[in-house]
């Protein structure tokens, strides 16, 4: 956890400051990443927090269970760009120690 939480810091001061919005819009754009990067994700079980907001795009954390037989619903977790523009979702699992 302790891994997790420099990266947020790390992030954190290097993310673009928002630019303004209705609180509806932010609203319904934090919702579409959420939708996105769960389905992306394949997990059972998945839970999703936001991590930081770029200009372009949000960075997730997705964890869940694995859906896969041989995995034997082990937990895992994944991070995920969602693009804001274009909906797209790029996925990446974090780096062993």
């Amino acid at each position: 956890m302790l891994k997790h939480s420099s990266i947020v810091i790390l992030l954190a001061v290097f993310a673009m400051p928002a630019r303004a919005s209705s609180p509806d819009a932010w609203q319904e754009l934090w919702q579409k990443s959420e939708r996105a990067c769960l389905t992306a994700s394949k997990f059972r079980q998945a839970k999703s927090n936001v991590l930081v907001e770029f200009q372009d795009s949000i960075m997730r954390i997705v964890e869940g269970r694995h859906p896969q037989p041989h995995m034997n619903n082990a937990p895992g977790t994944k991070y995920c760009l969602y693009n804001k523009k274009s909906g797209r979702t790029e996925l990446s699992e974090p780096s062993a120690p």
